[in-house]
């Protein structure tokens, strides 16, 4: 369950968004700069770095940073597959030797997933400086792309997107809803998980008991399926109690394990090669066969070529979904246009990730309203990380 009244969060006021949105952002801004002060002496070359880890956003931030003349000295990772290898011509230390070897270097951490325990980890061996990736993508965007964090001290400072805020927030169906919002504002002008780490929720991520209770003739709707993960902790929740469950996946290695898991049920359970989307056709998707897959942007090039479809027209003859679940690396408010007359007729249950895009905390909340103007609203935050913040719109009866 969320966090008690005694969260430094607790009892969110307008007034106190409003306090906190208008505050002192360059004194706020200085703070952070002075914290992590070691980033300076790294893009000066008076201090040596360490990326971690040595994954994609990694290898192509020590290259970036090469390239702007900083000694990047290794690559960090704990995976033993790469340890003691050399990638890109540096080698790939395990975090007890990065200890040994380079405790006085800057750590720079190239993971949104895995920053905390990553951070965690590093420190308890004894390095003394190691810098969170939020930082770094508010420093260097270009070399350290995230977009969960990307604009979002921009726009939470921003004065112009306070009126948005205000409305969303004004929107929240309950003081837990209310300390989320509250606490991810205060992150993105912070960059201290723990204002997150205070609204963590332990119910489940989708089905959470605090917000809604699912019915025995649930029809699912599950945007970004992924490898089935929803969808088993669902069937695990409802106990077999269910009418339908459409899962659709457009990245083709997921999607295979997604359909195999599927095949235990085809009675009830449909999967489809497809992502999600406000028109059908065709778009390209940088598929990574990890959660991170996502769709291109028009005239972005690579990606491989998939099908897109809306949900108004996927279930224009069939049976329409009860429940709704997107979680499509920021395609979500294209699925919700795509799906407005479900939205507006059927009136289902929404949980809908609101983190991809540090805006979307307000403007899916907003979106949702004018599609669903009866439904209230709630947010509910799952992870460790920026990430797994769910809005939820439940209809009244």
């Amino acid at each position: 369950m969320t966090s008690t009244a005694s969260s430094p969060t607790a009892g969110w006021s307008a007034r106190r968004v409003e306090e906190l949105l208008a505050g002192d952002h360059a004194a706020r801004r200085l703070a952070l700069d002075q914290r992590y002060a070691a980033l300076d002496d790294v893009l000066d070359g008076r201090r040596a770095a360490v990326v971690y880890p040595a994954a994609r956003l990694g290898r192509h931030a020590a290259a970036a940073l090469r390239a702007r003349g900083a000694r990047v000295v290794a690559l960090g990772d704990r995976d033993p597959a790469f340890t003691g290898q050399d990638l890109d011509g540096l080698p790939v230390l395990s975090p007890v030797a990065i200890a040994e070897k380079h405790a006085d270097a800057a750590v720079l951490v190239a993971s949104t997933m895995h920053d905390s325990a990553i951070r965690r980890e590093l420190t308890s061996l004894g390095c003394a400086t190691v810098v969170p990736v939020g930082y770094l993508n508010l420093r260097l965007p270009d070399v350290f792309p995230a977009r969960e964090y990307d604009g979002a001290w921009a726009v939470a400072s921003d004065p112009d997107r306070r009126t948005d805020i205000l409305r969303a927030f004004a929107l929240l169906g309950d003081e837990a809803s209310r300390r989320v919002f509250a606490a991810r504002l205060a992150f993105f002008l912070s960059l201290d998980k723990g204002h997150l780490d205070e609204q963590r929720s332990a119910g489940p991520m989708y089905f959470d008991r605090s917000v809604f209770s699912l019915k025995d003739d649930e029809v699912v709707a599950d945007g970004g399926a992924f490898t089935g993960d929803t969808m088993t902790e669902f069937l695990r929740i409802c106990d077999g109690r269910f009418r339908g469950y459409v899962a659709f996946e457009p990245d083709a290695a997921s999607y295979a394990a997604l359909a195999r898991l599927a095949a235990a049920d085809t009675e009830r359970i449909v999967t489809v090669a497809a992502g999600l989307g406000d028109s059908p056709g065709p778009r390209r998707l940088s598929g990574t066969a990890a959660a991170d897959s996502h769709v291109l942007a028009p005239g972005e090039p690579g990606g491989d070529l998939i099908d897109v479809v809306s949900l108004d027209d996927y279930f224009q003859d069939k049976p329409s979904p009860t429940l709704i679940k997107l979680d499509i690396e920021g395609e979500e408010a294209a699925a919700l246009r795509g799906g407005s007359g479900i939205l507006r007729h059927d009136r289902p249950v929404l949980a809908v990730s609101a983190y991809h895009h540090p805006a979307d905390l307000w403007s899916l909340p907003l979106l949702i309203s004018r599609l669903m103007p009866d439904a209230p609203l709630y947010l509910r935050h799952y992870g460790e990380e920026i990430d797994d913040t769910v809005c939820y719109a439940v209809p009244r009866a």
